[in-house]
């Protein structure tokens, strides 16, 4: 007797939500898009209004996972402009992220993020398009055709990662097809079905708090509210778990915390500890 195959469920037969193997539903991020993006009601399909080439920044709806690989479809595009479709990661939360024209070099000049140029001959309507972050940190994007490219990154693959889709120049609609993810035995791939897509930002935004336990919590806020005392010393422990040896240098200059400590004080207030200004990036010198 034959039997049944667990891991191969035809698309339009079977929902793969909520069973112990596969993805969750990914969609673009509701409320965080560029001015000239519209978004379908789905979530899985997003437009940029052709009056220009940029403002056409979307991020995913939720964190995607390391070796996770996002898949597009491109729909439409204008021969009017130069360049095409630019995707990659961010360590920062979407609705944490101010939204400038570009992703490259508006975003790109932080190492929290990082988003490459696919070519445009590979973003004609109906190319397909996956792209994903692997172990070693580089971002690998594949083509339809099976043409490939890899860059590496400065991403942290320990921290969360959001998809950064940038629906630029001659790309003007774009499709999520889904995600997959490689395991040792079988390809683990987010439901497709529609009833099942719309992934509340809430539950990111909870996740993202529930990755900093309450003592975490409570001495970050004692930091940015009260500590001063450490202003023109030369640290050499983190100043906020007082643990770890300092490691990374701020936009503002000071050096007094440890990477991960640096990544929740950057997602979480966006501010020095030390001197209070605003951070613009965070950047590890040392282990």
């Amino acid at each position: 007797m034959l039997m049944p195959d667990f891991f191969s469920f035809p698309e339009k037969v079977k929902c793969v939500c909520h069973t112990s193997w596969s993805l969750k539903a990914i969609s673009f991020h509701s409320a965080v898009k560029g001015r000239l993006i519209t978004l379908s009601e789905d979530g899985r399909q997003v437009t940029r209004d052709v009056s220009s080439f940029c403002h056409g920044l979307t991020f995913s709806g939720r964190q995607v996972k390391i070796e996770e690989k996002v898949c597009l479809r491109v729909e439409q595009s204008v021969g009017r402009w130069h360049g095409a479709l630019r995707v990659g990661f961010a360590h920062v939360a979407p609705d944490q992220t101010t939204l400038p024209p570009f992703a490259i070099p508006d975003l790109t000049n932080s190492p929290l993020y990082a988003a490459v140029v696919v070519p445009v001959n590979t973003c004609r309507p109906g190319s397909d398009i996956q792209f994903w972050l692997k172990k070693n940190g580089c971002l690998r994007v594949q083509s339809s055709d099976g043409r490939t490219q890899s860059v590496p990154t400065a991403l942290n693959v320990k921290w969360p990662i959001w998809a950064i889709i940038d629906v630029y120049g001659q790309t003007t609609m774009v499709t999520m097809l889904g995600s997959k993810k490689k395991c040792f035995i079988f390809t683990r791939r987010s439901c497709p079905a529609l009833t099942h897509i719309k992934y509340t930002e809430d539950q990111d935004i909870q996740q993202t708090k529930k990755q900093l336990s309450m003592p975490e919590q409570a001495n970050l806020r004692k930091v940015h509210l009260v500590n001063t005392e450490h202003e023109g010393q030369n640290c050499e422990e983190c100043v906020v778990c007082y643990g770890d040896a300092e490691n990374t240098r701020l936009s503002c200059g000071h050096k007094c915390v440890c990477t991960p400590c640096a990544m929740k004080v950057y997602m979480t207030f966006g501010t020095c500890p030390l001197c209070r200004k605003r951070l613009d990036f965070v950047q590890p010198y040392g282990n």
